[in-house]
């Protein structure tokens, strides 16, 4: 794999991006499928963009694996499974974006889909004798494989509530593991990050605040499902594996902070750990700043230094490990307390809605 395949993954993911994310947003328009105004906008605006997302990267991969990447069987045999889990993962987004599923069916179905992609990762790196383990490991590892893909696509769906924000983040994300991918010589893992940064930036130039498009649960699925595969795939050969762990979930910090913030709250609140609501890190700090561009660029910017911090700590640093874990214990404690107070004691469910739906107007605020 050369420079100049990395840079035609990054290239033509964002371009294709640029070209089909205007395309989806008057096919929607078309058949009417918008979303009308309520708490998240104030706006008719498309919410199918993760099929923008989801083509661009398809459509990139393509020619990248054909023509730049020096891969053999296994990176052929990947790209099937990419188009499968994305088309079940656009599946579900699009009838969650059109119907609203019921949160238990959901998480099924996502379940379904974790246990999909990483059975068939799995039995393609044994099969093609990528990953050496012994047999009685293999149990272990699919339902751990499977969890952690479970957890990195609810992250990345939760932490969609505002204009750009997830975007933006899968930007950074794909940034730090392709660096990752460089540093541990996983050209793979490069391509696949590099693919969804540009994916995610191409997409970002529409839904970046005030949003004309949303990249809807098929976006942020999807993307989340292939952070998740990227993660897995950096933990190979298996040396300096609790760095290479840490590191992806550091990388991974702010969303899932945000996840861990949202069952902890509504289990200190004793609420239904599943209820939507607008408590999330992104709507407490929407209340603060009453600007959706401050709070991108805040959550931006941490999720940039957890990016530096989990890249250097995949390369067995300690001192970035002891710092990320200090600033996301530190955020993870100061939000937690002023979420509980907050709700609490310094405002109703009506106040919070009330505060959140007067900058969603102009911002695009989503209850998760």
């Amino acid at each position: 794999m050369t420079n100049i395949g990395f840079v035609l993954a990054l290239g033509l993911s964002a371009g294709f991006a640029v070209v089909f994310t205007p395309i989806v947003r008057a096919v929607a328009a078309r058949l009417n499928i918008l979303e009308k105004p309520n708490g998240r906008t104030s706006r008719d605006i498309a919410h199918i963009g993760g099929a923008a997302i989801i083509g661009a990267i398809l459509f990139a991969l393509i020619p990248v694996f054909l023509f730049a990447v020096d891969g053999g069987a296994l990176e052929r045999s990947l790209i099937p499974v990419l188009i499968a889990s994305g088309f079940l993962v656009f599946l579900l987004g699009i009838i969650d974006d059109l119907r609203s599923l019921h949160y238990l069916y959901k998480l099924i179905l996502q379940i379904s889909v974790s246990v999909f992609v990483a059975s068939v990762g799995l039995a393609l790196l044994d099969h093609f004798r990528v990953l050496r383990v012994p047999l009685y490991l293999l149990l272990p590892l699919f339902g751990g494989a499977s969890v952690w893909m479970l957890v990195v696509t609810t992250s990345f769906n939760l932490i969609d509530g505002l204009d750009g924000l997830a975007a933006g983040l899968a930007c950074i994300a794909g940034a730090s593991f392709a660096a990752a991918g460089i540093f541990l010589n996983q050209p793979l893992a490069v391509v696949l990050s590099l693919v969804a940064c540009g994916a995610s930036l191409g997409f970002l130039r529409y839904n970046f605040p005030p949003a004309t498009i949303f990249m809807g649960d098929s976006g942020s699925l999807f993307l989340g499902l292939l952070f998740g595969l990227v993660s897995l795939l950096l933990l190979i050969p298996g040396t300096n594996l609790f760095f290479r762990m840490a590191g992806n979930v550091v990388v991974l910090g702010v969303p899932i902070l945000d996840t861990a913030l949202a069952f902890s709250r509504r289990i200190a609140m004793r609420r239904p750990i599943f209820e939507a609501d607008h408590r999330h890190l992104h709507h407490m700090l929407l209340y603060r700043f009453r600007s959706v561009r401050k709070v991108d660029a805040t959550l931006w910017t941490l999720a940039a230094a957890f990016g530096a911090l989990g890249v250097l700590t995949m390369r067995g640093s300690v001192p970035a490990l002891c710092a990320a874990v200090a600033l996301l214990a530190g955020v993870y404690a100061l939000a937690l307390r002023r979420m509980v107070r907050f709700s609490t004691s310094e405002a109703s469910e009506e106040k919070i809605l009330g505060a959140c739906g007067i900058v969603a107007s102009t911002g695009g605020s989503r209850a998760r």
